[in-house]
């Protein structure tokens, strides 16, 4: 792998630094950095799948055709979400989850 540039070292930490505050602005970043970040982001990808399946507000007046519109509207979010867009509520629960890993790559480990 080529080197990290200070561009790149800073716009991970920028990245970083929304989900681990200020914390992040310290760490060294390395090529296990970028792995941990891409374990992160595909960990956030089976979250956001299921968060298109969750039903909107409930509509009293008719349940079936509410229950009907629902399961359309969430394959259709689905299928509309472009590759790589996730919830935010995904991502930070991936970043909870791979915050130890950030603190190792960062110390080379």
């Amino acid at each position: 792998m080529d080197a990290i540039t200070q561009e790149e070292s800073t716009e991970v930490r920028d990245v970083l630094s929304r989900f681990y505050g200020p914390v992040a602005r310290t760490w060294a970043i390395t090529p296990n950095t970028y792995d941990v970040l891409g374990r992160m982001i595909t960990a956030s990808e089976a979250c956001t799948r299921a968060m298109h399946l969750v039903p909107r507000p409930w509509d009293v007046s008719s349940p079936v055709k509410w229950a009907k519109r629902q399961v359309r509207q969430a394959i259709v979010r689905y299928l509309k979400t472009p590759e790589g867009q996730h919830y935010l509520t995904c991502m930070k629960v991936a970043a909870n989850n791979f915050r130890m890993d950030f603190e190792m790559a960062s110390h080379g480990l």
